[in-house]
């Protein structure tokens, strides 16, 4: 699941969107250009505009000096307004640390841009050889590569569906089994355990009864953990043949089924099936529930050194 990020630009600018897309590439991510066929036919610009950003994770905007407007009798070379509009457009579907502007220098931005720190870049022949161009997407690239690494709150609900998951289910059964001084199975003890959390590579089925086929797929076995509040069902993979001594447990956080009715309701689906950009939304979901689950784990005692979270094969 590549973060996928879209380059925009005038015409006069497209050398250096592409140059952008070239670098990106480069570093694994999954970029595209205004002319990848985003914009389709009988689809106003604004209409696809506003779908097409909320199916991005990033949005970079080339802001090339290629108009002349006049402000209280005094000219300045600015940035085609459309991309000023597909800028603001980027800010506030995505937030202003997921939307960059990079400015050639000798334009003017509006006013309202004031007082932030814009990439600035100097147009030259050779994009290679051009430092403060490849450094300031240099720098895209590392803040992108740290925004990708953190769970963010979103129009959709995956952040707060994987904290409520974590806190209330993975969390509270970590903390259970450690305080055990063993857990016994069929009359085997165990006193080693690795929690493994199944995410599917899709929405595409009732989470809850997908999960049921995947347990009886590996002939997982239900327990049943007791913690402090209350008893937490869970499968194991049992072998009493086994001389492993560490007890695999798994679950499947069937929590994440809430993505794909929210997704719903966001894009007022009317028809049976999936779209394109309704897969598209599920995929960048899923993407953010792992990587905030994998955060909280990594940020917790109990849950570091015995959860581990797998993909669904």
């Amino acid at each position: 699941m590549k973060p996928r990020i879209f380059i925009g630009s005038s015409g006069e600018g497209l050398n250096v969107a592409t140059y952008i897309k070239h670098k990106l590439v480069k570093v694994d991510f999954e970029p595209y250009l205004w002319t990848d066929d985003i914009f389709k036919a009988n689809n106003s610009v604004l209409e696809t505009l506003l779908k097409e950003a909320s199916l991005f994770d990033f949005g970079i905007l080339v802001a090339t000096k290629d108009d002349y407007t006049t402000k209280r009798e005094k000219e300045f070379q600015t940035p085609r307004d459309n991309i000023i509009f597909e800028f603001g457009i980027f800010l506030g579907r995505l937030g202003t640390n997921r939307a960059f502007v990079l400015q050639e220098e000798g334009s003017e931005l509006p006013s309202d841009l004031y007082g932030i720190t814009v990439p600035r870049f100097e147009l030259t022949d050779h994009l290679e050889s051009n430092y403060k161009l490849n450094t300031e997407i240099d720098k895209i690239v590392k803040t992108i590569t740290e925004k990708i690494q953190l769970g963010e709150l979103g129009l959709l609900p995956s952040t707060v569906l994987a904290i409520g998951y974590f806190e209330n289910f993975v969390s509270m059964i970590c903390e259970a089994l450690n305080m055990l001084p063993y857990l016994e199975v069929k009359g085997k003890q165990y006193k080693k355990f690795q929690f493994n959390i199944i995410i599917p590579q899709d929405l595409d089925a009732d989470i809850k009864k997908r999960a049921k086929i995947y347990f009886k797929s590996k002939s997982l076995e239900e327990l049943e953990i007791l913690t402090p509040s209350r008893t937490y069902p869970i499968h194991i993979q049992y072998d009493e043949d086994s001389s492993d001594e560490t007890l695999q447990l798994y679950d499947m956080p069937t929590t994440i089924g809430g993505i794909d009715k929210a997704i719903e309701m966001y894009m007022r689906k009317g028809h049976i099936g999936k779209t394109e950009q309704q897969k598209l939304l599920e995929e960048r979901e899923l993407r953010n529930f792992q990587t905030t689950l994998e955060n909280l784990i990594n940020n917790d005692a109990y849950a570091k050194n015995m959860v581990k979270v797998i993909n669904e094969d």
